[in-house]
């Protein structure tokens, strides 16, 4: 058996292409969504997803959590998105963004996607975290090759409660944190969502946007305050879910990530379509999917029994869509290697998982980085 408690099973929503999301510079900030219900639950009667939405939020603490003052940390297309959610939903948040800062100061934040559009006029923006002051809750999304600004972004920001959650991929992200605020504060949460910013302050949200939270350090506690994540992001229509293992829900997430971000990059910056086009290099994605799921379970995480299947399915349809460590290649920007590849794979060391497919990957990838 699993160290994890909750079950999972599958719901996700597919990444459509569209003329935007067939070019260069689109990507997928995240793969597809793989948690869902418990079985006994539908079973039950109960509603069809363990997930919260804005009418079922079984907050403990609303007021608590709505005077909270959040600041978004790296704001991209991922933190613009889900902190202008947040904001319209009266949520007190602020913006730390640096080429977007005159844009969005002088044309408001503008989303646009799926499930409606936002535009905020006077959105609270700084370009410092000086500026900005000390948070309740800090969501980090910048990219993992930002964390060396930690250091000095991070004092700043924190007074003696303030929790963080980090919303960025791969492992090895709240270690990093754990240096400046105690490990106890520090949340994950796997967001799955296509987004971009084709413009500054505008941004593009393509699919998805269900986020899973979990506590870095497992307890009661914190698996009630993720509950309260949670409810905060379901209140702004996001659909959300709480988790009590981080590493549990972290490597469903890498089922996709590790082989379809990992072959599209160390094939040159192709897309999903190119990729599908090459059939021993899908059966590669298998081989590898295969051996992280291993992985997981030798490390005592039961993934899905169908979640190969159930990831080659959904990558089928993503088109010429170009994953988000592909497309920072192609642009010549620094790429999350250790965060997605070098990270789990030392995981995978840890409990002599054999994984000969997952490391010629990454020796791939590091050929293709040092070119």
């Amino acid at each position: 058996m699993g160290k994890g408690k909750d079950k999972i099973a599958f719901h996700a929503p597919t990444c459509k292409n569209t003329a935007e999301n067939k070019a260069p510079q689109p990507l997928l900030t995240h793969p597809p969504h793989p948690l869902s219900s418990h079985p006994e639950e539908k079973q039950a009667g109960r509603p069809a997803a363990c997930w919260l939405t804005s009418g079922l939020i079984p907050c403990r603490n609303r007021a608590t959590i709505a005077s909270m003052r959040i600041i978004v940390l790296g704001a991209g297309a991922l933190g613009c998105y889900y902190g202008a959610k947040l904001a319209e939903a009266g949520e007190d948040v602020s913006f730390i963004m640096r080429s977007a800062y005159e844009p969005v100061r002088k044309e408001g934040l503008h989303i646009a996607g799926k499930y409606g559009d936002i535009h905020i006029d006077h959105p609270q923006i700084y370009r410092t975290p000086e500026e900005a002051g000390k948070a309740d809750l800090v969501i980090l999304t910048w990219k993992t090759t930002a964390n060396g600004q930690l250091a000095d972004a991070l004092p700043p920001l924190l007074h003696e409660g303030t929790k963080i959650i980090t919303l960025q991929n791969g492992m090895g992200n709240a270690e990093a944190l754990s240096r400046y605020i105690a490990p106890e504060n520090i949340y994950i949460g796997l967001c799955f969502i296509c987004a971009m910013m084709p413009t500054p302050g505008r941004i593009e949200h393509l699919e998805g946007g269900d986020i899973q939270f979990a506590p870095y350090i497992p307890s009661a506690a914190g698996l009630a305050q993720a509950e309260e994540y949670a409810a905060l992001f379901a209140r702004a229509g996001i659909k959300t879910r709480a988790f009590e293992q981080a590493e549990q829900i972290q490597w469903c997430k890498l089922t996709w990530n590790i082989p379809f971000n990992g072959l599209c990059l160390a094939l040159g910056g192709i897309s999903v379509e190119q990729l599908f086009t090459m059939p021993e290099q899908v059966e590669r994605a298998v081989a590898i999917m295969k051996e992280v799921v291993l992985t997981a379970e030798m490390r005592g995480y039961t993934l899905p029994g169908n979640i190969v299947d159930y990831q080659m399915e959904r990558t089928a349809t993503m088109g010429a869509f170009i994953p988000s460590s592909a497309v920072d290649y192609n642009m010549g920007r620094p790429v999350e290697y250790e965060a997605i590849w070098g990270s789990t794979l030392a995981k995978a060391r840890e409990v002599n998982a054999p994984v000969p497919h997952w490391e010629q990957l990454c020796a791939d990838i590091r050929a293709r980085l040092d070119r």
